[in-house]
């Protein structure tokens, strides 16, 4: 986005009132937490998680009723949509995954199709901007097949995403059953202060879900708790297993997650720290481990995944390797349960396209090529895996090894909710102990579409503030913003170089 345009439509992007972007007063020492006291750290994050799946049960009787039109749709041989953008995309694809290996060689195993703003491309890594565009949604969702009868379920954490929208409105130009529009903020607020959500909320077209979870562990961070009770939500209603809430919570309440964690939390720190990258190695949960692992490069500012093509400075601090995949198209058959669909539109000269996407290998034979081709860079690994037939969860870094029983392991969609909380867990609170936050504040976040700048300058408002310093006015906080995101590198943080240029800006003043 340029500058010009951020400007002239600054108002559209201005979501700071909502509840899903603002701070939890229960983490506002979070940071300092990791570092002190990181047993105390995962506890908290994990009160944090169980008081956001809580709030379910208000939700139950609209997710009953998500569920039945669900069923109705499947029963008629027709589709599900589920649709998203970031964090929300990468659960529609998680969901699809989760659907497809449940029903594998069954009449219902393609029934159910996850769309994702960038498409299965951005599953790696972010297409900066897509998410702008509602047209790029509708487009998307026609290009998939979308037609009369079929069901969209659109899902958007805020609520407001274009792209997400524009599904929607794809959606009723195209089948005449009603769409759902799955949500993280409060209905009235949203229509009375964003007008593309007014416009889905108040069509007597479209059902609504909302989910109100309040804010993140992480400030905006929605990939944690706003998508981990979407996932569910509309889990629960894709499986039809209304018992999993219950369950859920229950071991979430049991469960030592902070003894499971904290050593793997201080090995993986320690690797970052000495200059290393980790290779995490899954047959069981590639797909969560690819989610949570992307996740981390725009927020805290890391280089993304490098494709196998790669020759640079900057790789990743971590990445995937599917020990029992033969080939980049078998890996990514395992992640996704299907073949991948590349983006094939001529304005993206195949950026997003099927080749371009199978230049991400995460076989078996890319671990020992990704170790070669990052010297002298080291390659330390994690296994995570599932044993075959039991309720058992293992890490294992050679040198450390541990264990995690559970009943939610045996069940596919119960399986995958805890594999996400642990990986945001355990992932949050290392970024924590490398100062990629600050309190509860994504200092790291990357500011590349109109969201996240406008976000990037809230956070420079209140950390302004703290710091004493003077403020340069909104229009010149602008554009400092993008004067610095465009002269930085991937693993440099905006807000600390913009609020080092304020500091020394007054210092150098008589």
């Amino acid at each position: 986005m340029q500058l010009e345009d951020f400007i002239q439509k600054s108002s559209y992007f201005s979501l700071g009132h909502l509840p899903t972007e603002g701070f939890h007063p229960a983490t506002s020492n979070l940071s300092a937490l990791t570092v002190s006291n990181p047993d105390e750290a995962i506890r908290l994050i994990g009160r944090v998680d169980a008081e956001a799946i809580q709030t379910l049960r208000d939700s139950l009787e609209s997710i009953q009723n998500l569920s039945a039109e669900i069923q109705v749709t499947l029963e008629h041989g027709n589709r599900v949509f589920i649709s998203g953008c970031g964090a929300t995309g990468r659960l529609a694809l998680a969901l699809e995954s989760t659907f497809r290996s449940i029903h594998r060689g069954k009449p219902w195993e393609n029934r159910v199709q996850g769309l994702m703003a960038g498409g299965d491309f951005a599953l790696v890594k972010s297409v900066e901007n897509f998410e702008d565009f509602p047209s790029y949604g509708e487009r998307h969702l026609s290009d998939l097949g979308f037609t009369e009868g079929d069901l969209l379920v659109a899902v958007t954490e805020g609520g407001e995403t274009p792209y997400v929208i524009g599904t929607v409105h794809g959606a009723l130009a195209r089948s005449s059953r009603k769409p759902w529009f799955v949500f993280c903020n409060p209905s009235d607020l949203l229509a009375a202060t964003v007008e593309r959500s007014r416009e889905v909320l108040e069509h007597p077209g479209v059902n609504s879900l909302c989910l109100s979870v309040g804010p993140m562990a992480l400030s905006g961070s929605t990939r944690l708790q706003a998508a981990t009770v979407q996932m569910l939500a509309v889990g629960i209603a894709l499986t039809r297993n209304f018992a999993l809430l219950d369950h859920l919570l229950v071991e979430m309440s049991r469960l030592d997650l902070a003894s499971f964690l904290t050593p793997f939390v201080e090995w993986e720190s320690g690797v970052y720290r000495s200059g290393g990258s980790v290779l995490y190695r899954t047959s069981t949960y590639p797909i969560a481990v690819l989610t949570d692992t992307t996740e981390r490069s725009p927020t805290f500012s890391l280089a993304p995944f490098e494709k196998s093509t790669w020759s640079g400075e900057a790789c990743s601090w971590c990445y995937l390797s599917i020990p029992d995949a033969r080939s980049p198209l078998e890996s990514w058959e395992r992640i996704l349960n299907r073949k991948p669909i590349g983006l094939e539109w001529e304005e993206f000269s195949g950026k997003l396209g099927l080749q371009s996407i199978l230049e991400f290998d995460f076989g078996r034979d890319a671990a020992e090529a990704r170790s070669q081709r990052i010297r002298p860079k080291k390659q330390e690994s994690i296994r995570i895996e599932k044993q075959a037939g039991t309720s058992r969860l293992e890490l294992n870094t050679g040198t450390l090894e541990s264990a995690l029983e559970s009943p939610l392991l045996m069940d596919p969609l119960g399986s995958q909710i805890l594999v996400k909380i642990i990986l945001n867990t355990l992932s949050l609170v290392v970024m924590g102990r490398m100062g990629r936050y600050e309190g509860n504040v994504m200092t790291w976040v990357r500011s590349s579409n109109g969201k996240l700048i406008d976000r990037t300058l809230r956070y420079l408002d209140r950390l302004i503030t703290q710091r004493g310093l003077p403020h340069p006015g909104r229009e010149a906080l602008i554009v400092m913003v993008f004067e610095t995101q465009a002269a930085i590198g991937s693993d440099e943080a905006v807000i600390l170089r913009v609020l080092e240029r304020i500091r020394s800006e007054a210092q150098s003043r008589p």
